[in-house]
């Protein structure tokens, strides 16, 4: 199966916000009704973090790193003991 160029980019953008999402999504299951993060706790955002920072494909598209840029932002401002 050959998959054109912009196919390419479009399922890379659709994997991208499903991550995003999922990401975003993990982090106010598991803290957002702490008072209180623990040291644990707080390695274990940053580490899922850090996994999905690593392992996003973006490709260097623009788009897609505002995408991720946003993300952040967003998790940053909720959950600022990440950061």
């Amino acid at each position: 199966m050959t998959v054109s160029p912009q196919d390419y980019e479009r399922i890379l953008q659709d994997n991208l916000k499903s991550e995003l999402d999922w990401l975003v999504d993990e982090f106010e299951m598991l803290f957002k009704n702490k008072k209180e993060v623990s040291k644990e706790e707080i390695s274990l955002g940053n580490q899922i973090l850090d996994n999905v920072i690593d392992n996003i494909k973006t490709n260097n598209n623009e788009e897609l790193l505002n995408l991720l840029a946003i993300t952040l932002n967003k998790i940053e401002h909720d959950f600022p003991e990440f950061f």
